[in-house]
């Protein structure tokens, strides 16, 4: 290998975070499985066409661009109990050679809901991937708490209607 050739090693990491929604188990899993599209703002495009997940195994998460089926895989699922445990593996979005395992566990705390989710990635990644990345979960983990309380709300709201 010629001494001017530059190589980097893959690392693994585990990004750990956790939220609780004010909103029941049920809505929080229809809405992390079912809206996903509502409150998920990591796309690739400004204007997604749509945003999909479809909570089966071997369903996809992904990101449709037109009408016509441009668009991006972002994973496949991998494991669903429902109303308690989603995984999915598949790039998320990083270029090149890299993966990415996402969990998403849930816990009925009364009429609330804990998240807890779990990243792993595999792949040459800098600190500053790995920031995005913990500071992106992050992110998701309060549009999916401000998306479900929401709903939430008005599904009370309906009921007493």
């Amino acid at each position: 290998m010629p001494a001017d050739t530059d190589t980097t090693a893959a690392i693994g990491a585990e990004i750990e975070a956790e939220i609780t929604i004010d909103a029941p188990l049920a809505a929080v899993w229809r809405c992390l499985t079912s809206d996903v599209g509502q409150w998920w703002d990591h796309t690739f495009s400004d204007a997604p066409y749509a945003v999909v997940l479809e909570p089966t195994i071997g369903g996809r998460f992904y990101e449709q661009f037109d009408e016509a089926g441009a668009g991006a895989l972002y994973a496949t699922i991998t494991y669903v109990k429902p109303l308690e445990m989603l995984r999915m593996s598949g790039p998320m979005g990083m270029p090149g050679a890299r993966q990415y395992v996402k969990t998403y566990r849930l816990e009925a705390l009364g009429e609330s809901t804990r998240v807890r989710t779990t990243a792993s990635v595999l792949g040459v990644l800098g600190e500053e991937m790995l920031t995005a990345y913990r500071d992106g979960g992050e992110s998701l983990l309060r549009s999916l708490r401000g998306h479900a309380e929401a709903h939430a709300r008005q599904m009370a709201g309906n009921l007493k209607a």
